[in-house]
């Protein structure tokens, strides 16, 4: 063991990271774990804040909130602020979301505060109950929102967004999209589609209804579940409602962001995004700070955990060998088994932009 870096001492973090690992891939990661570089990199430029933990929806592919609202669960305002003060001055971009609900938080209007007093664009990804005042400050402030949003159909709706109900939160979203187009804002708002078996037909609907409600972008990700083998069971039809989502958006003027894989399948369609399983950049350009201080890699929220910012320095765990292991074993063949099939898309606002 003395030939491992001094991480090595973290003996629950490396069994609770390795141990994921599947058996034909751990000798790749050791390896890249003692061989680790400490080399200084540049500092991210998004951090992905997780303010909550707790949830007050019970949707099936996460069930984050099937024990209701724990509001023990959230990151405290002086642990933000402290972490703004150490992080944000290098930063571009802060994402507030997570396993859970950010507008939850009491007081969050405080944490937008605390934002506001640093040079970063503020995202928020929500799942459309919090207060209407919330998302019309933020959009007066030049924030982007995305709007999680799994079917146009009430029923499917209510049954992925349990126990939400469909026409409060279309009537809310109607309006943070009315007010968005008074301020020459509605660029900043985006449905996110979330693929799942239960919804395969919905994505040119939702469509329909973003243009409706004043959203003019929609950008689809696909559930990560223990089990992807779903995911084969409905790709054909599932590549079939894309293009006629597709169709949808460009008679409507949406800009659909589609992922550019279905698993083992090629999207072929001009709406396909490049994602992150066709190669991807973002533990070098993003970090996600967890509600308890755990530093993890990326916006999927793949367990695996670089450090934790109680015990180390942040520029110790972003340059350390936690880190430096998944890097180096990211884009070849013993990735981390969540990242393979990954159906991020991190272009969304550079296709935007041309």
């Amino acid at each position: 063991m003395n030939s491992f870096p001094p991480e090595a001492s973290a003996f629950a973090l490396a069994q609770r990271n390795f141990d994921a690992i599947e058996a034909e891939d751990r000798d790749a990661w050791y390896d890249a774990f003692r061989k680790a570089s400490r080399r200084a990199l540049p500092w991210p430029e998004r951090f992905i804040v997780e303010l909550a933990n707790t949830c007050n929806l019970d949707c099936p592919m996460c069930r984050v909130g099937r024990f209701g609202v724990d509001l023990r669960r959230i990151m405290p305002l002086a642990t933000f602020e402290r972490l703004a003060c150490e992080l944000l001055s290098h930063a571009r971009e802060v994402r507030l979301n997570g396993l859970g609900e950010s507008t939850l938080v009491p007081e969050f209007e405080r944490y937008l505060d605390v934002l506001a007093q640093y040079p970063v664009s503020v995202e928020l990804i929500t799942n459309g109950t919090g207060p209407l005042a919330i998302y019309e400050r933020m959009v007066a402030d030049g924030a982007t929102l995305l709007f999680s949003w799994d079917a146009a159909d009430p029923a499917v709706f209510e049954v992925l967004r349990r126990p939400a109900r469909f026409a409060a939160l279309q009537a809310r979203a109607q309006a943070v999209g009315a007010y968005a187009k008074r301020l020459d804002r509605s660029d900043n708002l985006h449905l996110l589609f979330t693929l799942q078996s239960l919804n395969v037909d919905q994505l040119a609907p939702v469509v329909e209804l973003a243009h409706a409600m004043g959203f003019p972008n929609v950008v689809v990700n696909v559930a990560k579940l223990p089990s992807m083998a779903w995911l084969e069971r409905v790709a054909e039809r599932a590549i079939a409602e894309f293009s006629n989502a597709e169709q949808t958006a460009r008679q409507l003027g949406v800009r659909l962001f589609l992922p550019d894989r279905l698993g083992s399948r090629a999207i072929k369609l001009a709406s396909a995004c490049r994602t992150s399983a066709s190669g991807c950049d973002r533990p070098w350009r993003e970090v996600v700070i967890r509600w308890n201080l755990d530093v993890q890699a990326c916006n999927m929220f793949n367990p695996y955990t670089y450090g934790n910012l109680h015990l180390r320095s942040f520029h110790d765990i972003w340059c350390g060998a936690f880190a430096a292991a998944f890097r180096k074993t990211l884009n070849g063949p013993h990735c981390h088994p969540y990242c393979r099939g990954c159906a991020y898309v991190g272009e969304v606002y550079d296709r935007k932009n041309r």
